[in-house]
């Protein structure tokens, strides 16, 4: 038996709006593992369909959007001999927002137990800094400073030289320089220095201005890399001055599975060895009840906030 009879998860109906409903146990098939879900991070990505972007069809599965998650092996499906009940595990795993989840046993990673940390970001904010290319030296640039980039300069190699932040909010300027930042800049005082002279620069922000002030701040021959996630809509961008620079653009997100399993171990490695603040990020928390207060939360992003976390 891999549960009760129905378990509670969270239906989106439509564009901001949010049910509890019970659904079936959900069962682990071959190769997976069920799950009891601790916590579901709110990612900025979820709000295309609590937004209700063009494109998303209603009602979502139960427990959808919800990606972020870390919670507790409950059952084996056929043929997983990696894991076992009782492990706390985080990786990849869909419809979150619920009591219980299922997900492939290739695809989580033990933690200790009591961790708050949620794999999946963790992973994507990994993926970013291989994916900068960023070295020894380098200069590094990060406009629009939220959860993601708070994760990726913490994981940015020890020997960088220096990084600043942009950002619109006071609060994630102050998270920056807490976090060790040159400097943090509102988009309406960057020095005029600046401008063309960032020999990494991570686009955090996921929309249009973040995009033009990357996009001016990336020096000549330097990288722009991409790490905001633009779903929403068209963008437009100056192929003038990208090809006048010489510039290298660089989309640093991923869809292969194996790709963010060894991010997420590579993150965990060094979380084991640095001070890294992740508890801390997790600003606002929530009962699966809740969640559309979560969603509210993150997508009007009120100050002192960083992450909701909804804990079914």
């Amino acid at each position: 038996m891999q549960g009760s009879d129905h378990v509670r998860a969270l239906r989106l109906r439509g564009p901001r709006a949010a049910t509890i409903v019970d659904v079936p146990d959900p069962l682990a098939g071959a190769g997976e593992v069920l799950v009891r879900i601790r916590s579901c991070g709110v990612c900025g990505s979820d709000l295309n369909a609590w937004r209700g972007v063009a494109g998303i069809q209603y009602p979502l599965a139960p427990g959808a959007p919800g990606h972020e998650t870390l919670g507790d092996v409950v059952a084996l499906g056929p043929d997983v001999n990696t894991l076992r009940v009782g492990q706390t595990v985080t990786g990849l795993m869909w419809n979150g927002l619920a009591e219980l989840g299922v997900a492939r046993a290739e695809d989580l990673v033990t933690v200790r137990d009591g961790t708050s940390l949620l794999g999946e970001p963790l992973a994507c904010a990994m993926n970013v800094v291989r994916r900068s290319g960023v070295g020894a030296h380098d200069r590094v640039a990060v406009v629009g400073f939220g959860y993601l980039a708070a994760l990726v300069v913490q994981l940015l190699p020890t020997d960088v030289g220096g990084w600043i932040a942009l950002s619109r909010r006071e609060d994630s300027r102050s998270l920056a320089l807490r976090l060790g930042a040159d400097a943090a800049y509102d988009l309406s005082s960057v020095p005029a220095k600046l401008w063309d002279s960032v020999g990494v620069v991570v686009e955090a922000g996921g929309v249009q201005q973040t995009l033009d002030f990357a996009t001016w701040l990336t020096a000549y021959g330097g990288r722009l890399v991409i790490a905001g996630y633009h779903a929403d809509g068209q963008r437009t961008v100056n192929m003038q001055s990208w090809n006048w620079k010489g510039i290298d653009v660089i989309n640093a997100h991923e869809r292969q599975p194996a790709t963010y399993v060894r991010a997420l171990h590579e993150a965990l490695a060094l979380v084991a060895t640095r001070r890294i603040e992740l508890d801390s990020l997790h600003t606002h928390t929530w009962s699966l009840e809740q969640a559309a207060e979560a969603f509210r939360f993150a997508d009007e992003r009120p100050p002192g906030f960083v992450k909701g976390i909804v804990r079914p």
